[in-house]
């Protein structure tokens, strides 16, 4: 999908594995696939990934092997985050911080879809 292509973080090796998730997560949505995209990111933000609806997200252990494969990118992104907030990201819900990143930065990328496909 084009939309997927437009994220600012698509350098990103980690891409790749957020684009298929959205891609496993979004066909449980009606309609076209853009209209699929378009619901899935939407209840992204309205409820993210502390909600348990990114399968892959749900459990600190997969968290933890998923953060392993792409910690550089996953840090890479936080850091990219912080520095256009000006200030560091908190993890509000002390979660582990393998979960925390896994959590923030595919959250993130969603959000940027979404702004750069759908506003």
């Amino acid at each position: 999908m084009k939309a997927l292509e437009k994220s600012v973080y698509a350098q990103y090796g980690v891409h790749e594995a957020f684009k298929k998730i959205i891609l496993s997560e979004m066909q449980s949505y009606d309609g076209t696939k853009k209209e699929q995209l378009k619901a899935f990111l939407e209840d992204m933000q309205r409820s993210g990934c502390i909600s348990g609806m990114i399968s892959q997200f749900i459990y600190h252990a997969d968290c933890k092997k998923f953060y392993i494969q792409h910690l550089d990118d996953l840090e890479d992104i936080r850091k990219e985050m912080e520095d256009s907030l000006g200030e560091a990201v908190k993890d509000r819900y002390s979660l582990p911080h393998y979960t925390f990143m896994c959590w923030l930065c595919f959250e993130e990328y969603c959000y940027d879809i979404y702004r750069n496909s759908f506003e």
